[in-house]
């Protein structure tokens, strides 16, 4: 009877403070110090960490709208909701946070949202001091995952972010670096009717094709192999025609594919490289510039003083 007496009470107390009660008496030690694994493809194609833990999904994207994102998914879980339930909270120490909750058919499947800029520190406090989190679907039994590594995996997010000129709140948003000086406008080079750089020699590079096709598949639809036969190719057209590229539009293609966020070299270097030479030809067409330099006035030379005439003699 005491027992029974002892379930009918606790079935009064609230979901949360069950939940408080389960964090309280999980020990630390017990979590597991899972592996962070970062992918490009979270909500929107936006990048994204992940944990794998059992068959819990623990995951930190970076938004659409700019912020941090959480999602949790529970690969092989048991829960039924007749109801539907709508909502499920997320702790870590002391940071909580209502999560919405997606149904499978009438299985609970994952758990997600994005955050508001100003949770985001309160969260990342939590994440410096906690060990494990907990997901708590109203009605049903905690759910809980480990949040050691996430510091270091988010931090890892925000420099992915600002290396692609993206941003996240504060303070997992890396300090701003100064304004890089503007580069030269290829727009206006194109239209520009001859070689600015009077065919100064440049080379073309040696890019590392297995390593980029091997980073590219995981932003692009196209596989390794199909990556590295386009690479190949335009590679080998570049070898051919290399010279007949004029050198100020080889130097600004050059420094576009530069960017750290550009894997496809080779075939990003020929787009550029024949759609801009073929804009300057067409406006040596239109323009009738031969292409020579011989086209530009002459500069202003310091005109010399004509002569004073002598007066004649008596």
């Amino acid at each position: 009877m005491h027992r029974r007496k002892e379930k009918a009470g606790m079935r009064l107390l609230p979901a949360a403070i069950l939940a408080i009660g389960t964090l309280c008496a999980m020990s630390p030690a017990r979590a597991a110090d899972p592996d962070w694994i970062f992918a490009n493809s979270g909500p929107g194609g936006q990048p994204m960490v992940m944990s794998h833990q059992g068959s819990l999904d623990v995951m930190f994207y970076r938004s659409a709208s700019g912020t941090i994102g959480i999602a949790i998914h529970q690969r092989h879980g048991r829960y039924r909701n007749p109801r539907g339930v709508e909502t499920a909270m997320l702790m870590i120490g002391k940071f909580t946070v209502a999560l919405q909750t997606f149904l499978d058919g009438q299985k609970w499947d994952t758990a997600g949202g994005d955050l508001k800029p100003d949770t985001v520190p309160d969260m990342v406090d939590a994440l410096k001091a906690a060990a494990t989190g907990a997901l708590v679907p109203f009605e049903h039994d905690p759910v809980s995952f480990s949040v050691r590594g996430a510091m270091a995996a988010l931090d890892d997010l925000a420099q992915y972010a600002k290396a692609h000129g993206e941003s996240l709140p504060p303070p997992l948003e890396p300090a701003p670096a100064a304004h890089p000086a503007p580069g030269v406008d290829i727009e206006k080079l194109a239209h520009h009717p001859y070689d600015t750089q009077h065919g100064r020699r440049l080379v073309l590079p040696q890019y590392d094709i297995a390593a980029n096709c091997g980073r590219a598949h995981i932003e692009m639809q196209d596989t390794d192999g199909e990556c590295i036969t386009a690479e190949q190719k335009s590679q080998a057209a570049l070898t051919s025609q290399w010279a007949r590229y004029d050198s100020d539009l080889k130097g600004a293609c050059l420094s576009l594919v530069s960017d750290p966020g550009r894997l496809e070299k080779y075939q990003a270097l020929l787009m550029c490289l024949s759609r801009y030479q073929d804009d300057r030809r067409q406006w040596q067409l239109v323009s009738g510039s031969s292409g020579s330099d011989d086209i530009l006035p002459a500069k202003p030379t310091a005109q010399t003083p004509a002569p004073v005439p002598t007066p004649a003699s008596p």
